[in-house]
């Protein structure tokens, strides 16, 4: 593919090849060897080669001959060939230029074949324009290589482009000169090309007292001075001249500001206004030459474009009728820059009532006619606007409510209003009793909850429609019906901004687009950028358009059809073209709104006492229903919807459910018995121990026992709980709190956790069948707890640290919100926000837990003890200091054997002794063991498992005990395992909260 500015390269022309030469020696050299071969060999056939050389001779010149004219052929072709893509090539760029320069300047030809055409009042380069056709150089270059003297035709060919719009610059004064009617005809050529390119609010046409020039006063530019901020001022002007010398100005009264674009006309060049950059002599009606020129070479001839008078007054009716349409034009003065909504007359108060009214007229601002009066019902349904920053979108927004809300009762209209701008705008606007909601940014999760809860309240006035065999909204069947409906008016500010963040609530708004007239409701979407957002399925049914200035052609387009909204001054907010059913748009000017126009809508329309009982009107439904509260109390439940699930007397209270789809909240209740065990998973600060603290407030209704994080305590309550429901011990219907179980777990060793996690299977399993139902709280499903989803039927998921987290404990990616509140989660594919205590509410208290009675006070004073110790030294000097003068302690550790006579003595019990050593030293002594074990207590304290299955000789494994508290194993003579408490522990031997060992 060749660029534009790239250079063309002439192919050489092919070189012509060299004669043939006779080939001497190739002829000599065979009637040498031929003779030799005779002389040597005395045969005459030797002779006959001799013949042959001059044959073939001959034949090799005749076949190089042929082989050249070949080549040259062949070369001539190619050479052809080439010439022929490079005359393509230029003729192509040629095309190409000529095809920009007159897009670029449109000729006049164009301008009064298509008036409306989508180049009128463009915005840049407007005073270079067009004085005819013509031959100028072109921007193909050629590179010849080493023979400059190569394809000179097609080199001039490529340096001229004829038939190109000769273009001047109308900013450095036109000097016009030539019969003075060919030059009134150039002229009219510029000024319809100046006024085209131009629009009236930029430019203006000065008065033009000359004969023929009449209809110039039909032009829109030439309607009065123009508004302050005019660029550009046309002037015609002409010296004295014998047609109509009383209408011609005085020289000197030319404008001479650097803004007038000076046409001159004279049949001299003397007499020409003097400064004139651009001069042109007009020869005939296909002959004119540059005199002078700043773009072009002087001398240029080329064929002038003519305009006559009666093609220039059609120009002219055109122009004024689309700047009427467009509202430009100097009339727009009759506009106020600014008016507010007071001043442009009272609301017009509606007969007050329910039910949706016929239409939504208002007054919204001034037009040319007076009070601008829009109706969203019969214009619309639905409206798009327009408009730049800074235009006054959110005040047309703001006014538009404020309107509507000051014509209309609440029970007639209400408005939803969505604020991508973080809500200042429609701030004020909640204190109207219409408004039902207020929506500022969302996030992923809102946005969710926005397509459910506008969907159920389609869904609910599909309802009414139906129940009442009613067409519409309007349908005097309504009042027969359930009930009456209001119309509902969703306004959107930066729409383009929420479609963006969020693509799928597009679908949305296209389904409440197509089928919101009969369901009364109305769609306001407001956004910068117009073009590419609002697509066309939601367009078909925008009817009404309103735009206010706009950055672009394209987005004034895509609004009202026209660029006219890219030409709106920048300096007049709410300066606005409205369009309603495609038709032309006219202009306006918006009115603003104080404070006090809201506040007496708000009064003018507000609901009072009913006249008939004198109580208050209830407020309007609202169909967007807020989200849960952070904080819920036992008193948020009452009265809140609970149809679907009437409450038992089993039942307990969890908070309350979040269900926009249905446009309700409902009482989140879990049945023990009928709904199964109950996991509760969330990171710290979520709410869990709050939740269980909740549930235990409610052991009214079912015996609650409450289990805190506590290694001891959770092993017996699972211990206990096990042997329940395996039939060992029998205790009514009751369900088991178990808070941070994970957080237990990883405190347990291997084998504990193990055990633990196997009783915990057994209760889940066989609990519901003895009664027993369990809660179990965790941090995370990771590890050791993972299996717990299978075994409950019920996951309650709070707050969880990150995604990731969320996910692995069974929740949706897309739920995940990190802002939730403690006691926020989600529970049966819901939204749900857990019960808080009330203020006024005591939390409850957990019963006091007996302490472990300490090892003295458990032993018989001629008793004897065993105790394997990790640390020998230390618990004997314990014992020794607890039961001074009144038991012997006997050390093991570092003795190998024992006299006789103490062992006999410790073995008859005929003293009280207490036999210390650790594991290797009772080892040692096996045999005094195996003589002890019988009839004496075996303490265990501070040894590992390993070490109590070998001493002990037991398999199973003993009650957990949590580190640091002085906690021992007590292996009685009967075979049991207890958790006792060493001597030195003088206060309580168990930590609050937890729970005592099984004796």
């Amino acid at each position: 593919m060749i660029l534009p500015d790239e250079t063309l390269t002439v192919p050489p022309r092919p070189a012509s090849p060299p004669p043939p030469v006779f080939p001497l020696l190739a002829t000599l050299a065979p009637l040498g060897v031929a003779a030799l071969i005779w002389f040597v060999t005395g045969s005459a056939f030797a002779l006959i080669f001799a013949v042959l050389s001059p044959v073939i001779a001959v034949a090799s010149m005749f076949d190089a001959r042929r082989t050249q004219r070949k080549r040259a052929t062949r070369d001539a072709a190619s050479y052809a060939t080439a010439l022929d893509e490079l005359r393509e090539s230029v003729a192509e760029r040629l095309d190409s230029r000529r095809r920009s320069l007159g897009q670029q300047t449109p000729s006049v030809a164009c301008i009064l074949a298509e008036p409306t055409g989508t180049g009128r009042w463009r915005r840049s380069g407007a005073t270079i324009l067009s004085l005819g056709l013509g031959t100028i150089n072109s921007d193909v270059r050629l590179s010849v290589g080493a023979a400059p003297g190569e394809q000179r035709e097609l080199r001039r060919w490529a340096a001229t482009l004829p038939d190109a719009p000769i273009t001047v610059d109308a900013r450095g004064g036109i000097g016009i000169v030539g019969p003075p009617a060919l030059a009134r005809a150039v002229a009219r050529c510029v000024v319809v090309q100046l006024c085209f390119a131009l629009p009236p609010g930029e430019c203006t046409v000065a008065s033009i007292p000359l004969a023929g020039w009449e209809w110039a006063a039909s032009l829109p530019h030439s309607q009065g001075p123009g508004r302050p901020g005019t660029r550009y001022s046309i002037v015609v002007a002409a010296p004295p001249c014998a047609a109509r010398p009383e209408r011609v100005p005085v020289t000197g009264g030319v404008d001479p500001s650097p803004d007038a674009l000076v046409i001159s006309l004279a049949e001299r060049v003397g007499d020409l206004q003097p400064g004139c950059a651009t001069v042109v002599r007009v020869h005939g009606p296909r002959r004119a030459v540059l005199a002078a020129s700043p773009l072009h070479a002087v001398g240029l001839e080329f064929q002038p474009e003519l305009v006559s008078a009666e093609a220039a007054l059609r120009f002219a009716a055109d122009a004024t009728e689309q700047a009427l349409a467009f509202g430009l034009g100097p009339w727009q003065e009759q506009l106020p820059s600014a008016v507010t909504l007071s001043e442009i007359g009272r609301f017009r108060t509606t007969e007050v009532g329910a039910g949706a009214p016929a239409s939504l007229a208002c007054l919204l601002g001034r037009g040319d006619a007076g009070g601008l009066v829009v109706d969203l019902v019969r214009g619309g349904p639905h409206a798009v606007v327009g408009g730049t920053t800074g235009s006054g979108k959110s005040e047309l927004l703001v006014t538009w409510v404020t309107a509507l809300a000051g014509s209309y009762s609440p029970a007639q209209v209400t408005f939803l209003l969505v604020d991508f701008k973080g809500g200042a705008a429609f701030g004020p606007l909640q204190s109207l009793p219409h408004c039902v909601g207020l929506i500022t940014d969302l996030n992923a999760t809102a946005a969710s909850r926005a397509l459910s809860s506008l969907a159920a309240e389609l869904r609910h006035r599909e309802g009414v429609l139906a129940a009442a065999h009613a067409t519409d909204v309007t349908d005097p069947r309504l009042s027969r019906g359930p009930g009456s409906l209001s119309r509902l008016v969703i306004v959107v500010d930066e729409f383009a901004t929420m479609i963006n963040a969020f693509p799928e609530l597009h679908a949305l708004f296209v389904d409440i687009a197509a089928r919101g007239r009969s369901l009364g409701v109305h769609l306001i979407l407001c956004t910068q950028r117009p073009a590419g957002v609002v697509r066309d399925a939601l367009l078909a049914n925008c009817s009404l358009r309103l735009s206010l200035r706009v950055n672009n052609a394209a987005d004034s387009h895509a609004v009202i059809g026209t660029d006219a909204a890219a030409t709106l001054p920048a300096d007049l907010p709410g300066r606005c073209l409205i369009a309603v059913s495609s038709g032309e748009p006219s202009l306006c000017q918006i009115a603003t709104t104080q404070p006090q126009d809201i506040r007496a809508a708000a009064g003018n329309t507000s609901p009072g006492p009913d006249p008939a009982g004198g109580e208050v009107t209830p407020g309007p439904r609202r169909p967007w229903l807020d989200p849960l509260p952070s904080t819920v109390t036992d008193v948020d439940c009452v009265g809140t919807d609970d149809t679907a699930a009437p409450e038992t007397r089993e039942d307990f209270l969890l908070g309350l459910l979040d269900e926009p789809e249905r446009q309700r909240y409902r009482v989140a209740r879990w049945n023990p018995g009928r709904d199964g065990h109950l996991l509760v998973v969330g990171g710290a600060g979520s709410g869990k121990s709050t939740l269980l603290g909740t549930l235990l407030a409610q052991r009214d209704r079912m015996p609650v026992d409450l289990v805190p994080a506590d290694v001891e305590g959770t092993w017996d309550a699972l211990d206990e709980a096990c042997r329940e429901v395996q039939g060992t011990a029998g205790r009514p219907a009751r369900v088991l709190l178990l808070d941070d179980f994970d957080s237990v777990c990883a405190r347990w060793e291997t084998e504990h956790r193990l055990a633990a996690l196997e009783m915990m299977t057994t209760v889940l399993r066989d609990g519901p069948a003895r009664g027993l139902i369990v809660v179990v709280a965790v941090q995370r499903l990771a590890g050791a707890v993972n299996g717990l989803t299978a075994l409950c039927a019920n996951l309650l998921l709070l707050r969880m640290p990150n995604a990731q987290e969320h996910v692995a404990a069974g929740g949706q990616s897309a739920q995940f919100d990190a802002s939730l509140p403690p006691g926020g989660g989600r529970f049966r594919g819901l939204r749900v926000q857990l019960l808080v205590p009330r203020p006024c509410t005591a939390p409850p208290t957990l019963p006091a837990l007996p302490a472990l009675p300490a090892l003295p006070a458990q032993l018989d004073d001629d008793a004897a003890l065993l105790v394997v110790s990790s640390s020998p030294a230390r618990t004997a000097a314990l014992w020794r200091s607890v039961r001074a003068g009144r038991t012997e302690v006997i050390d093991l550790t570092g003795a190998s054997t024992l006299p006789v006579s103490d062992r006999l003595e410790i073995i008859e019990g005929r003293n009280p002794r207490v036999v210390i050593g650790d594991a290797d030293a009772w080892q040692t002594q096996w045999a005094l063991l195996a003589a002890l074990r019988p009839g004496t207590a075996m303490v265990f304290d501070g040894c590992s498992l390993g070490d109590f299955r070998v001493i002990g000789r037991r398999r199973d494994v003993p009650p957990a005990l949590a580190p640091g508290r002085g906690h021992v194993w007590v292996l009685r003579p009967d075979g049991s395992v207890v958790r006792a408490s060493m001597p030195a522990d003088s206060g309580p031997a168990v930590a609050p909260g937890s729970t005592p060992a099984a004796r």
